[in-house]
């Protein structure tokens, strides 16, 4: 499938994706145009903190994990919350963009942010060469995928949850002779 314009899809690695920025990943599209791709990696945390990157942090949010976007631009941080507002919506309940100061204002709680390092981003026509090639297998994006499935099973889980062809990729490396 041809990764559809706009935003709020996934990109699911497939098993023969060897790039080692993106085995075994999962990413959810932020932008996607003639232009190129931008998206965030769900499933890879860091031993790191918002508190090790933040001064004058809310306690609230000093325990949150951060994340690893992608290999692009690895200091810049940002946020996927559970919510429409603050920042732009990605798909319903989900949105992106925020800033320290629009998670106090909104009262968002810990349970409910993502902290993000570095993102993923792909040249005009680069990502729909790569899907064409089969790098990659695009699936409908939903904030449980974000907040209600740990990063180490996402990958997993996603493709089982898509069945057909896939669901026997989440055993394996992809090889059907292999389960």
């Amino acid at each position: 499938m041809t990764p559809p314009g706009g935003k709020g899809f996934l990109l699911v690695a497939s098993p023969e994706l060897r790039d080692p920025n993106f085995v075994r990943t999962v990413v959810l599209m932020v932008q996607h145009d003639r232009e190129g791709a931008f998206g965030l990696v769900l499933n890879r945390p860091t031993t790191h903190h918002l508190s090790e990157v933040l001064d004058d942090l809310d306690p609230r949010w000093a325990d949150v994990t951060l994340h690893q976007g992608g290999p692009v631009q690895t200091n810049l941080l940002q946020f996927v919350l559970r919510s429409e507002a603050p920042g732009t919506p990605v798909v319903p309940g989900l949105s992106v963009g925020a800033t320290v100061d629009d998670l106090e204002e909104a009262g968002v709680g810990a349970g409910d942010v993502r902290a993000v390092v570095g993102y993923s981003g792909w040249g005009a026509q680069q990502l729909e060469r790569e899907t064409e090639e089969g790098s990659w297998i695009v699936l409908p994006a939903a904030p449980r995928h974000v907040f209600e499935i740990p990063p180490e099973r996402l990958w997993a889980t996603v493709l089982r949850e898509s069945g057909g062809s896939h669901a026997w990729m989440s055993l394996s490396d992809g090889e059907p002779s292999d389960n």
